[in-house]
């Protein structure tokens, strides 16, 4: 690998941007940390990849996310709960209300839980509930779906939320568990996570539950660190190929002990850049969420297994 000429300024312009989409509580993240994890890196040309792959991070904080489900909550699902009853509230601020109290007679039927296996408390799914329980919901709207069967319910609309949808495996899992398909047959059911893999999409929509899917945002293949395809360029840069930087990104792992080879592109070679303000999701490069070492940063925490 080459590095190009101009590099450092690369290099320094991602440290000033990230720096000020932290300061300014953008990112809502301590800037400290993520230019530490930088630090990790003394060679140049792992220095030059760091800085690629942080300036491609799609980071996502609590506010963001809940203002997405906001938008959701106001159009699509509004205009999905009046499909199924046929009436809707006066406006959006009268809906929004009324999905705060679970005695509205308009929202009333409306069940609210998160991707997780029955008898297990999922850490992701978890805390999107906390984030749509503080201002968007009412709390008696949760459905206890670690100890209930979702095909106990008839006659009710029911809003599965995650945060990230990878592979799709473990909506397949959480499906099976809670008894998806019989509970679509006798329930309106509509699955929204805040964020999914174009290929979790693709493996959902192919197994037809039998539910509306609609992820808030969907990462595509362009949006992949490495494409794996032969000849191409890396990332705009007009001296590497893409083979020259994937190599040495594979040297990197000899850079801590603790490192797995298994995961280092990111599991099903995924190879994204995503990050929450809560943790990251193993589809993203290993070198972004593996903990490492002695005095070794991470950019992001792991979340929930995925």
């Amino acid at each position: 690998m080459i590095l190009p000429q101009g590099w450092e300024s690369f290099y320094d312009g991602v440290c000033h941007r990230t720096k000020t989409l932290a300061d300014t509580g953008i990112w809502n993240s301590d800037a400290r940390s993520m230019l530490a994890w930088l630090g990790n890196f003394t060679l140049d040309e792992h220095r030059y990849i760091a800085a690629h792959i942080l300036d491609r991070l799609t980071f996502r904080t609590e506010k963001m996310t809940e203002s997405s489900y906001k938008r959701f909550l106001s159009s699509y699902f509004r205009n999905y709960v009046h499909s199924c009853l046929g009436e809707s509230a006066e406006n959006v601020l009268s809906w929004l209300d009324a999905l705060r109290d679970k005695h509205n007679k308009l929202t009333k039927d409306i069940l609210l839980c998160s991707v997780t296996k029955v008898g297990e408390r999922g850490e992701s799914g978890g805390h999107m509930i906390r984030i749509l329980t503080g201002n968007l919901f009412g709390q008696k709207h949760i459905f206890p779906v670690d100890t209930m069967n979702l095909d106990a319910l008839k006659g009710k609309i029911i809003l599965i939320v995650d945060d990230f949808v990878g592979s799709g495996e473990q909506f397949s899992i959480f499906a099976k568990s809670s008894g998806l398909r019989e509970a679509a047959k006798e329930n309106n059911i509509i699955y929204a996570p805040s964020m999914s893999y174009y290929i979790g999409r693709e493996n959902i929509i192919a197994e037809d539950y039998g539910i509306d899917f609609h992820p808030l945002e969907i990462i595509s293949k362009r949006e992949q660190f490495f494409s794996f395809e032969s000849g191409a360029a890396f990332c705009g840069d007009d001296v590497n190929s893409e083979e020259d930087v994937l190599s040495c990104y594979n040297e990197m792992l000899s850079l801590n002990s603790n490192f797995n080879k298994g995961l280092w592109l990111g599991r099903n070679d995924a190879s994204l850049c995503v990050g929450f303000q809560w943790g990251c999701p193993n589809q993203s490069l290993g070198v972004i969420w593996y903990e490492g070492q002695g005095d070794w940063h991470r950019l992001v925490r792991r979340r929930g297994s995925q």
